[in-house]
């Protein structure tokens, strides 16, 4: 074994960690080998080490064989071994070791493992509390293999990741044979050569029915593969499905927004309320979402933060299956003015009672087609926030006999000044209004002022004037005046 200087960095670094007994020891980039392994293992205790990266360290099997009979590991949880020099004696000592039972996280990212080395892992006898599996950019799929190792699949494991490697059909289905993606709730099987025949071996599979979620990004999957999929009776219980960079035309590509649409509506509905926030929706996803019929059970959908324009909300606004929604949130979306005018035009929205366009990119010009629409006439609560509406587009909201049933506003973040504050308060149509927000404006004491006299004050549950012009002597009024005083919620 080649000879460590215990004057080194490393030896400093590793020594001043476990002193303080830290149950996080990070020994990344010290390129220790297996020499540094083997001293670690001999001469120190780490019984008290629940995470330890051990990666960029130019570890080979060698100082697996040390790491995995390092009883002073029993309470390791989590291992970060990516980017050494690890293949499969290395895996598969890992996969037999005595000393690492409450290991629930292991990453073997970027070695030389193959397909016997990532089954040696995945069904081991001894890692039965692994969750988790780090796989990516391996050599899982290179060359063939006659050697699959016995038993089951690890009960615990949920989180499989072989993305980047040179997995083909062939691995595919010896992985579907030998029930290595049984129980799996996260595979991804991105950046690889599976083509059509791959993904109808997955889509046959009964060991995926418990999957959620599926990634085969940039793999060589055509329409026949597509169709497999989205027709598959072993894959419904899928919550996300990315399939981006693949081979497959217009037909495989419909098939799969199909399907996905089925998975999104089905699999993310919790009492007629539909959370899409955030799943980076285009708007060939929202078209598809609106020809699904089941969308019609829907009362309240969310749609925050995704990809799509005015094109895909005239899609979704146009659909009939959408009539009976309630609630609709739009925000961080770049509809613009066309999407409102869409959204005002339809006649599916004559129910919609709550509607947010909190930075949707819209101007006066959207809340001129919001009050003039012959469909909106029952909003009682619209959120306008951070957008950019001058005072013409306050008189609108004012004066329009389609904001009369409104219980709440939100308009903060425009910013609005006294001249806007007024043109509200002095509305004749806001007779309903319980709540207010005006956070984050230029209003100041005139303002507050105005406020203060106007006959939609008595009428005023909850108040927001945070982040506004108010000096301390105008905010001592407002906590000390009888004005304000039967607000429930007053906020400044």
């Amino acid at each position: 074994m080649p000879t460590i200087n215990l004057e080194s960095n490393f030896i400093r670094n590793l020594n001043n960690q476990l002193v303080r007994k830290d149950p996080v020891l990070n020994l990344s980039y010290e390129r220790m080998g297996d020499a540094g392994i083997a001293f670690i293992c001999q001469s120190k205790d780490l019984s008290h080490v629940k995470q330890l990266d051990l990666s960029w360290n130019e570890i080979t099997d060698i100082g697996m064989k040390r790491l995995a009979a390092c009883s002073s590991l029993s309470n390791l949880t989590l291992l970060i071994l990516s980017s050494n020099d690890i293949a499969d004696d290395g895996a598969e000592s890992l996969a037999t070791s005595e000393n690492l039972s409450e290991l629930k996280s292991l990453e073997l990212a970027y070695n030389r493992i193959t397909h016997f080395g990532a089954l040696s892992l995945v069904k081991s006898q001894k890692l039965r509390n692994l969750k988790s599996l780090d796989l990516e950019m391996n050599n899982i799929g290179k060359k063939e293999t006659n050697k699959f190792p016995d038993g089951t699949v690890i009960p615990e494991l949920s989180i499989l990741n072989l993305r980047k490697n040179k997995i083909g059909d062939d691995v595919i289905l010896d992985w579907a044979q030998s029930g290595g993606f049984e129980g799996l709730d996260h595979l991804n099987l991105g950046w690889n050569e599976i083509s059509d025949e791959g993904a109808k071996v997955l889509a046959n599979s009964p060991t995926l029915n418990k999957l959620h979620t599926l990634i085969l990004d940039s793999n060589c999957i055509g329409d026949p593969g597509s169709l497999s999929l989205s027709q598959s009776k072993n894959l419904m219980n899928l919550v996300n499905l990315n399939m981006v960079n693949n081979k497959f035309k217009p037909s495989g590509e419909s098939a799969l927004l199909n399907l996905r649409s089925r998975i999104l509506v089905e699999k993310q509905t919790v009492d007629k309320n539909l959370n899409l926030n955030a799943l980076r929706l285009s708007n060939k996803d929202v078209k598809a979402l609106s020809l699904y019929e089941k969308m019609e059970g829907i009362l309240s959908l969310s749609l925050r933060d995704n990809l799509f324009d005015h094109q895909g909300l005239g899609d979704l606004v146009d659909s009939p299956f959408i009539k009976n929604i309630k609630s609709l949130n739009l925000m961080d979306n770049s509809i613009g003015d066309k999407g409102v005018f869409l959204l005002s035009e339809s006649n599916s929205m004559a129910n919609l009672e709550k509607l947010n366009l909190e930075k949707t990119g819209i101007t006066s010009t959207g809340i001129l087609a919001l009050s003039q629409s012959a469909h909106l006439k029952k909003l009682q609560e619209l959120n306008l926030s951070g957008n950019g509406i001058d005072r013409k587009g306050f008189l609108l909201l004012a004066q329009s006999e389609n904001f009369k049933n409104l219980k709440v506003l939100r308009i903060s973040g425009i910013p609005m000044g006294n001249e806007e504050i007024q043109s509200l308060v002095n509305s004749s149509s806001l007779k309903q209004l319980e709540e207010l927000e005006v956070a984050g404006n230029s209003i100041s004491g005139k303002g507050l002022s105005i406020l203060a006299n106007s006959p939609i004050l008595p009428q005023l549950k909850k108040l927001d004037l945070r982040r506004n012009r108010l000096l301390d002597t105008e905010q001592i009024f407002l906590a000390d005046s009888p004005k304000f005083s039967k607000l429930e919620q007053l906020r400044f």
